[in-house]
């Protein structure tokens, strides 16, 4: 009888002793989440005022806020450009060429070099060109599984892209 009274106690001692570990590796998982979490809403509020992070394609604009490529070229421009920075500042390119995989109509993965054309905030498209300017694609935001930019091969945020582009039209006046 001694022994089966042990074999209880020995049973309940392991599944108390695993209900500590689950418990710690919970309170664990948990803190990792909370600091990811902070993290994020600390990104987000620097691109929501202002800051254009590395890892967006930029162009140089001035004072009258033009973005694309125009007269002043990429942010990755030759040094003359840079000379005038009291004038010029970096904004966020509006209309980059990136490489994106989305999924389409039928929900296969498509993988495509895309010639953004705009970005549609309110209807949460993007609207471009893949191989020539006659092959118009409408994407929307959520179909889009991930991207790349076409010249670095760096990853690309798309959400952060948005966001960006939501501030700097903003910025213009532009809504």
């Amino acid at each position: 009888m001694g022994s089966d009274l042990e074999k209880w106690q020995f049973v309940a001692a392991v599944i108390v002793g695993g209900l500590v570990v689950l418990g710690l590796v919970g309170f664990g998982w948990n803190r990792i989440a909370a600091r990811r979490r902070s993290q994020y809403l600390i990104a987000a509020a620097r691109v929501r005022s202002g800051y254009v992070p590395g890892g967006l394609p930029t162009v140089r604009g001035g004072p009258t806020g033009s973005t694309g490529m125009g007269e002043l070229g990429p942010a990755s421009a030759p040094q003359p450009l840079a000379a005038n920075e009291g004038e010029f500042e970096e904004m966020v390119d509006e209309q980059p060429l990136i490489r994106i995989r989305y999924l389409d109509a039928l929900s296969r993965k498509v993988s495509a070099e895309l010639q953004v054309e705009h970005l549609d905030i309110h209807k949460r498209l993007v609207v471009g060109y893949c191989d020539h300017p006659g092959d118009t694609r409408r994407i929307p935001l959520r179909n889009i599984v991930g991207a790349r930019i076409a010249e670095t091969g760096q990853r690309f945020d798309v959400d952060t892209w948005v966001d960006a582009v939501r501030v700097a039209r903003r910025r213009r006046g532009q809504g």
